[in-house]
């Protein structure tokens, strides 16, 4: 008995198998949220440390999310610059584009008298990340 082995058939099923194998593993990149969560917990005024309060100077005109590596913490800072509004973090994620570590900052602007010019959280994270984007919304009334 002579097995034949038809080598475009062969070819053609390893070509499609590889085809299903990188569609699992590329296709829900492209189209799911990747973002990971950071748990941060925001830090009251009275116990924001002295080395932030002194880089506030330089930031507090800018509307900017800054994150700062202070006895091994890893602190985020927000500024409103000279907006009308206060803010509020509402989220903050990481997430990796091209092998760089972003992190986003989304945030709500609040009436000024309900908040300050700028906010400081403190985040469970370990290293400071490559990039920051502030993303920014108003308060429904």
């Amino acid at each position: 008995m002579e097995i034949k082995f038809n080598i475009k058939g062969v070819i053609y099923g390893v070509i499609l198998i590889l085809f299903i194998v990188l569609g699992f593993v590329f296709i829900p990149k492209l189209f799911l949220d990747t973002s990971k969560p950071v748990d941060f917990t925001m830090v009251q005024r009275e116990s924001i440390p002295e080395k932030i309060l002194d880089i506030m100077d330089k930031y507090e005109d800018e509307e900017r999310a800054l994150a700062v590596k202070l006895d091994d913490k890893i602190y985020v800072i927000v500024t409103r610059g000279e907006k009308e509004h206060g803010i509020d973090i509402d989220k903050i994620t990481m997430d990796t584009v091209e092998e760089k570590t972003v992190m986003t900052v989304n945030i709500t602007y609040k009436d000024k008298d309900k908040s300050y010019p700028f906010v400081v959280a403190e985040t469970n994270l370990k290293s400071l990340p490559d990039k920051i984007q502030l993303n920014a919304s108003k308060e429904e009334k």
